[in-house]
């Protein structure tokens, strides 16, 4: 264990001193573990990995990753994986760093979304409602309340402000000849 408390020191770029430091202890502590004088305590165990983000299998035996993969690094891996684009990226990043009731809520309005389109058997890539342009959605997300106060609107408000844009959008469609399927 000895070799790789000195391997991962020095794969930090650290000195005896500063990789001491983080771990509140002397260089000459550091210095006797990595020459095998001291033993590495369980306590000093934890320190490292948790400090350094440190694999313990790999601390302890040696086998695995010396790091764990940060989020960034888990997210990347997956961007490689599956060929995603920078959009693509940017978008399960954005996903995966909401509140999971907030993710909850996002999957509840696609749910719906998906049930409408079904049960309207509209394509989805059809032209939009008669000559009527759709708000963009950027007025949608950032739209303000009509009291005048400078609240912004929670992700779930926003959510619930598009929700209803789409059913009254939807709902005029349905009262357009040209859109109706009888027609």
């Amino acid at each position: 264990m000895k070799e790789r408390v000195k391997e991962l020191r020095k794969k930090l770029g650290l000195t005896l001193e500063k990789f001491g430091e983080k771990l509140g202890v002397t260089k000459q502590t550091v210095s006797r573990i990595e020459n095998g004088v001291n033993s590495l305590t369980d306590q000093m165990f934890k320190s490292i990995c948790r400090e350094f983000n440190v694999n313990e299998e790999w601390l302890r035996n040696g086998t695995g990753e010396m790091l764990k993969p940060t989020p960034s690094d888990a997210l990347y891996k997956l961007k490689q994986d599956y060929n995603l684009s920078e959009a693509d990226y940017i978008m399960v990043e954005k996903f995966v760093s909401l509140r999971p009731e907030t993710r909850q809520a996002v999957f509840n309005y696609m749910k719906e979304v998906a049930s409408s389109f079904e049960r309207s058997g509209v394509e989805p890539f059809s032209p939009a409602y008669g000559n009527v342009p759709p708000r963009p959605m950027g007025d949608v997300l950032n739209a303000r309340p009509e009291t005048g106060s400078s609240h912004k609107p929670s992700i779930e408000e926003q959510v619930e402000d598009y929700r209803r844009q789409l059913e009254a959008e939807e709902k005029a469609a349905g009262e357009s000849p040209a859109l109706r399927k009888d027609a």
